[in-house]
């Protein structure tokens, strides 16, 4: 350990302990667009231990306003071999495991800490939702559209991603939609489910089943507590 992380080693709630137990934890983040570009980027420079990144897209122009780290010379290039480039210049010490392919269930077959939803797509937050019930895997979902962006920690115990949004009311909500993206909710989102990341990594402390919403247009900041539904199907 050294000085460069010293501005965090003297947050009392992190410490020397907790750089330790966040340089000993290994996550699975799903997804590096928006989303998983900020926890990715936020949760390396900190110095993570370990970090498995999942995509199997590559970059292209319109992704640049909203996406961390990719540059212009990352277009037509694998998101993850410009990821890790951008990542490993910024953190030597990290180790960065790269998968490209589409979400599967077996990807949870390694055991990791912790795993993080940034994925743009709600079927494919459903069943990283059910599996990660399944196996009893703590994740941190996330998602963003227009000004609004929505976190929250799950674990097995606590409301679920079909308690919040039952899947056959999702279409209801026009979560799906795409009604185009302010970068700046991108990275707002993406920082606090790296954030609650941090917490958990560092302290084994976190709160679930609480919907954090913020709205970077109108500046609303809210706290939703989630009631785990008795006929939730993932439960």
């Amino acid at each position: 350990m050294t000085n460069r992380y010293d501005r965090q080693l003297k947050i009392k709630q992190i410490g020397i302990d907790g750089q330790n137990n966040l340089e000993q934890s290994k996550v699975l983040v799903i997804g590096v667009g928006g989303l998983g570009s900020f926890v990715s980027s936020e949760l390396v420079k900190a110095g993570i231990g370990e970090i498995t990144l999942v995509d199997y897209d590559v970059v292209e122009l319109t992704n640049l306003h909203r996406q961390n780290l990719y540059t212009e010379a990352d277009v037509g290039v694998e998101k993850l071999t410009a990821m890790k480039n951008h990542l490993q210049a910024a953190n030597k010490n990290v180790v960065i495991n790269t998968i490209s392919q589409k979400y599967s269930a077996e990807l949870l077959d390694t055991k990791y800490d912790l795993v993080i939803d940034c994925t743009d797509n709600f079927p494919v937050k459903y069943q990283i939702n059910q599996d990660c019930q399944e196996r009893g895997i703590k994740h941190i979902f996330g998602t963003c559209a227009a000004n609004q962006g929505q976190v929250m920690f799950i674990d097995s115990e606590s409301a679920c991603l079909e308690c919040l949004y039952p899947k056959d009311k999702v279409a209801q909500l026009g979560l799906s939609a795409n009604i185009g993206t302010n970068p700046m909710i991108v990275a707002l989102t993406g920082s606090l489910q790296a954030s609650l990341a941090m917490k958990f990594l560092t302290s084994n402390k976190y709160t679930a089943g609480q919907l954090l919403v913020i709205d970077n247009w109108t500046f609303d900041f809210r706290k939703i507590k989630v009631n785990k539904k008795n006929n939730c199907l993932i439960k």
